[in-house]
């Protein structure tokens, strides 16, 4: 924490910074959630202003609760220990949250024996914020976010990204120290410019860590506060200016007797800890007591200040403070590294392991007296973060080791106790008491995990008792979600291993662990250091090397060779990740065929991203010819016919799929799930996968695997647009985006991003449409996902066609459709064939329009798709055959012939539409056509009234024209609408409709909440019904009232139409 201010004291030159502040707690006042990062360097006055705001909340009539905390550097790697920080004053809420929900934040921490996930702790942490809003708008204090503990990371920024979704009154202020230039290191921590930061602990020497060290995690992947914390409204605070440096330097009585304000602003660029620090009495002597011509840090004085021509500023405020400790008495000196090694901040603890290094209790006087502390009662912290920082760096390695055996040992004798409580931070007020929580020593799992840290970091050489007791610690976090701490015990476990295999058996399970939280970078270290590691001989890759494992439990090399392929298909260049999926399953296959063919699907995915359709289809026979396992042969068959465009494979039942699958993956409830929608997703009846894919998608969330939810999120999102549910899909891609940028998956993003941009160009929001694509392409070409690249491109040819723009139409399906482009991918140049050849129409380049035209309609003739029977359709209506005469320049006969060919054109889609299950009794009808997809039916009218109208045929293009712009409005698409209604008007029609027609305005979604709304449910019993949001359905109903003409639920009830 940086306050250096002084706590209450008025903030000088920091007006926009406090308006920033004040418009965000202003909006949480308002029913609104927001959230602001607080940026800037060690010093800057981040937590002076995070004071300040809690200070007007907890003023009289504020209106508001606050809830904080705050992290601390350490080595020692907990799960959710900040979370439990945050969340105590309001933790009695969780009893009214679905009991799913309260059992995984009680098992998170640590009050019950409950198992749970990351992405379930998340949730629920945000329901509870959410339950907690609706009785008092809340105010969330983070501070030094860099340092909390990585599963709190990953769980405030969930919620912090989410809160714009809540109708309630959240802001939240999170404060996250600037890298100054620095950047993570390999295991992810911070380090400060000077390259003092704090590795893997007293083993390591100054600042490093021996054999690696441990996963910190604390600027891990996406989600530390290092750098990549960027989606976030930011406020930086950068250094005062000279006026607002002497008003500081005045309000603490610093005018006199010292350099000059001008002279401390140039040397410390206006930091106010720097300047409080440097203009203090004690800031004349360095640590060598070099004499008054000379700063804190030993460097030169310009006009009595430290010449900004010296070090660093983060250096020289570490040494000032090193130098202050070094002055101390041996006894204080211990006791500030005890609290310096210590991760909770406890008096009690602190003292008491002081005192096994024979530390009298009175040397906290002295470093209270020196200002490096501040003790209230069972709080201990130091004045600042720095302090704490050079305290550590600059004892020696012995000492340090000395300070952690001390605190394990407190550890050790706390954790015997058979009534210890939890081990919160001071200021964390106690927990409710919790139902099912097993009494007293349920606390002492977590006593026993810290002493076993501190015993890790006390050792100076491999020791497999303390090894195995962190990896058994592991197992219990592990329990209680917080894999990011799981990855930092096992990584330190590897380095204390005494058998070569035993480290490449905990770094492969570090590793997966990590990218399961969402922390791609420090997964992939750790998998280079095993891939690294010569830890076993030349032939243990083979099965029997590696000792007897199960499906679930891989050997070491298996294990790896799969996480390689999930990190490259979830982030790497997707050609380079199907190589790679498909030499790891080389690899595997003699040893392991369910291991094999779970990389060769992954491989026929990343092919198909990459527009590699022969490669995509290669993976998957192989699949199919996989020895010894009959079921993913069938898999394999069915994968390679649904790549090939098969609707046999594609149309059956995704439900029948997943009774049919392999009984290794009961073991993964991921893969289940995914296997059914990659046959499926591109097949006849879209609205029978949609619903197997929110069954999906509400199954990986309850597994709660963060790492994969977003890839069925996506084709969920795809099949609604398919559908013309636009608020559901737009919900599911927005998720998908979310989770994607929570777990650093750039390939999800973009194709998440891309679908957004498709629904953005349907609604004709143009400027939306341009910012998700240019988002989409940015991070799809860099990993060559054409697939999203193409998709961006054919969202702005969409755009652009809706409003007539068909030269740049043409321009961006040409690149989808040129070979080696790297917008180029043959699915999309198969969706978007026609709407290429109605540019190429528009333009004037009638062989261009038949060139594309002749293969795409005799490939859709075959395909079983009515999506595809009716863009064929809109191709013969755009590009007919030259040999045919012209309608309207022939004679009677021949006009007649061309009337039944365009007729059966437009016709030809609801004729041949294929009815999903339990559709059979359904009449047909514009919403059912093209297989229920409503905006593939919308363009086919529009198109059929556009020739009719041409060939002077109105009366007949009035029907096709008005039920085109009918679809179009259902749809939201206001632009396609206006335009159909301009050709109704030309042909001399007009949009009124009957009244008893007025249901039939709304979309299939619409009509299914009207009809529950009619009946009196609430909408979060018809969100329960639909599985969607309450906040879904409000919006449905928004849209719905003013489509019938009515204001009130109780006018629902007097449409009958609504039950027909």
């Amino acid at each position: 924490m940086d306050d250096p201010q002084g706590a209450g004291a008025p903030l000088h030159g920091r007006d926009s910074e406090r308006e920033a502040v004040r418009r965000v707690l202003d909006e949480a006042l308002a029913d609104r959630g927001r959230a602001l990062l607080v940026r800037g360097e060690a010093g800057i006055g981040k937590s002076a202003l995070l004071a300040e705001a809690r200070r007007r909340a907890e003023a009289p009539g504020s209106g508001l609760t606050v809830l904080r905390c705050a992290g601390v550097e350490s080595e020692v790697t907990l799960g959710f220990g900040g979370l439990q920080q945050l969340l105590a004053p309001v933790l009695d809420r969780a009893a009214g949250l679905p009991a799913a929900q309260t059992a995984a934040l009680h098992g998170a921490l640590g009050l019950a024996a409950h198992r749970t996930t990351d992405l379930l702790v998340c949730t629920a942490t945000l329901a509870l914020i959410e339950r907690a809003a609706r009785e008092r708008p809340l105010l969330l204090l983070v501070d030094d976010f860099q340092w909390l503990d990585p599963a709190t990371q990953t769980t405030v920024l969930f919620a912090a990204r989410r809160l714009t979704t809540l109708r309630v009154g959240v802001a939240a202020l999170i404060a996250v120290r600037d890298e100054d230039g620095s950047a993570p290191d390999a295991e992810g921590f911070l380090r400060d410019g000077d390259g003092s930061g704090r590795g893997g602990g007293a083993a390591g020497g100054e600042g490093g860590s021996a054999g690696g060290g441990g996963v910190g995690g604390r600027v891990g992947s996406g989600l530390g506060g290092g750098g990549l914390v960027r989606d976030l409204p930011t406020v930086r605070l950068r250094g005062l200016s000279v006026e607002a440096v002497g008003a500081l330097l005045a309000d603490r009585g610093r005018v006199s007797g010292g350099p000059g304000p001008a002279a401390l602003h140039a040397a410390t660029g206006g930091n106010p800890l720097a300047l409080l620090e440097f203009s203090a009495p004690h800031a004349a002597r360095s640590p060598a007591d070099p004499g008054p011509g000379s700063g804190p840090g030993g460097e030169p004085l310009v006009d009595g200040a430290p010449s900004p021509a010296g070090p660093p500023l983060g250096a020289r405020l570490r040494a000032a403070f090193t130098g202050r400790v070094r002055r101390l008495p041996a006894p204080a000196r211990t006791l500030l590294l005890v609290a310096a090694a210590d991760e909770r901040g406890r008096t009690d603890v602190v003292l008491g392991a002081a005192a096994r290094l024979r530390v009298p209790a009175g040397a906290l006087d002295a470093a209270e007296r020196a200002g490096l502390l501040h003790v209230s009662g069972p709080e201990l912290r130091f004045r600042h973060p720095l302090v704490r920082s050079a305290v550590y760096a600059d004892a020696p390695f012995l000492e340090r080791g000395a300070a952690h055996l001390a605190l394990a040992e407190e550890w050790e004798e706390r954790a015997a106790r058979p009534t210890v409580a939890p081990a919160p931070h001071p200021t964390t007020p106690t927990p409710p008491t919790v139902p099912g929580a097993a009494p007293g020593p349920a606390a002492a799992p977590g006593a026993s995990h810290i002493a076993v840290w501190h015993r890790a970091l006390a050792s100076t050489g491999p020791d497999e008792e303390v090894a195995a007791a962190l990896e058994r610690g592991a197992g219990e976090l592990a329990e209680r979600g917080g894999l990011a701490a799981v990855a930092a015990a096992l990584s330190r476990a590897a380095d204390l291993s005494e058998s070569p295999r035993g480290r490449l058996r905990r770094l492969a399970e570090a590793a997966h662990a990590a990218w399961k939280s969402g922390r791609t970078e420090v997964a992939r270290e750790l998998s280079a250091r095993a891939a690294a590691s010569h830890a076993l001989p030349a032939n243990a890759s083979r099965a029997g090397a590696a000792g007897p494992h199960d499906v679930a439990h891989p050997a070491p090399p298996v294990a790896l060779a799969r996480l390689s392929g999930l990190l490259a298909h979830a982030s790497g260049p997707q050609d380079a990740a199907y190589e790679d999926l498909s030499r790891g399953a080389d690899a595997l296959v003699t040893h392991s065929a369910p291991h094999a063919a779970a990389l060769l699907f992954m491989a026929c995915d990343a092919a198909e991203h990459a527009g590699l359709n022969a490669p995509a289809r290669a993976a998957a026979l192989r699949i199919a010819g996989l020895d010894g396992a009959p079921r993913y042969q069938r898999y394999g068959r069915w994968l390679a016919a649904s790549l090939a465009g098969d609707p046999e494979a594609t149309g059956i039942d995704p439900w029948e799929i997943l009774r049919r699958a392999p009984e290794e993956l009961g073991t993964s409830s991921v893969h289940r799930w995914l296997w059914p929608l990659a046959i499926t997703r591109d097949g006849p009846h879209p609205r029978r996968v949609r619903e197997f894919a929110t069954q999906a998608c509400a199954a990986l969330r309850a597994s709660g695997t963060l790492a994969l939810l977003a890839l069925p999120l996506v084709w969920s999102a795809g099949l609604a647009y398919e559908l013309g549910l636009a608020e559901e899909g737009v919900e599911h891609a927005t998720e998908a985006v979310r989770l994607s940028r929570d777990a650093d998956q750039p390939v999800r993003r973009a194709d998440a991003l891309a679908v957004l941009a498709r629904f953005a160009a349907l609604r004709g929001d143009e400027d939306a449409c341009h910012a998700h694509a240019r988002a989409a392409t940015a991070l799809a070409l860099p990993s060559r996902n054409r697939a999203a690249a193409a998709e961006a491109r054919w969202a702005l040819a969409q755009a652009a066609l809706a409003r007539g723009g068909y030269a740049e139409a043409r321009e961006h399906l040409s690149d989808v459709h040129r070979p080696g482009s790297p917008y180029a991918h043959p699915r999309i140049a198969r969706r978007s064939s026609a709407d290429l050849v109605e540019a190429y129409r528009a333009t004037g380049e009638p062989a261009g329009a038949r060139r594309v035209a002749a293969p795409f309609v005799a490939w859709a003739e075959t395909s079983g798709m009515p999506w595809a029977w009716a863009d064929a359709d809109r191709c013969r209506l755009l590009a007919p055959d030259p040999a045919e005469p012209a309608t309207g320049d022939a004679g009677p006969g021949s006009q007649s012939q061309s009337q039944s060919q365009s007729r059966e054109a437009y016709e030809g889609p609801a004729a041949r539409s294929p009815a999903d299950p339990g559709d059979a009794n359904r009449s047909p009808g514009a919403s059912d056509a093209a297989g229920g997809q409503p905006f593939v039916r919308a363009r086919c009218a529009l198109t059929y009234g556009e020739h009719l109208r041409r060939t002077r045929r109105p009366s007949e293009a009035r029907a096709a024209l008005r039920e085109a712009a009918d679809l179009f409005d259902g749809l939201g698409a206001v632009v396609w609408r206006d335009r159909a209604l301009g050709q109704l008007r030309a042909a001399g029609g007009s949009a009124r409709r009957r009244a008893d027609d007025a249901p039939d305005r709304l979309t299939e979604q619409e009509r299914q909440v009207a009809r529950l709304a009619a009946r009196g449910l609430t909408n979060r019993e018809i969100a329960a019904r639909l599985t969607v949001s309450p906040r879904t359905v409000g919006y449905h109903l928004y849209k719905i009232f003013p489509k019938l003409g009515v204001t009130s639920r109780t006018e629902l009830r007097e449409l009958p139409a609504l039950d027909q």
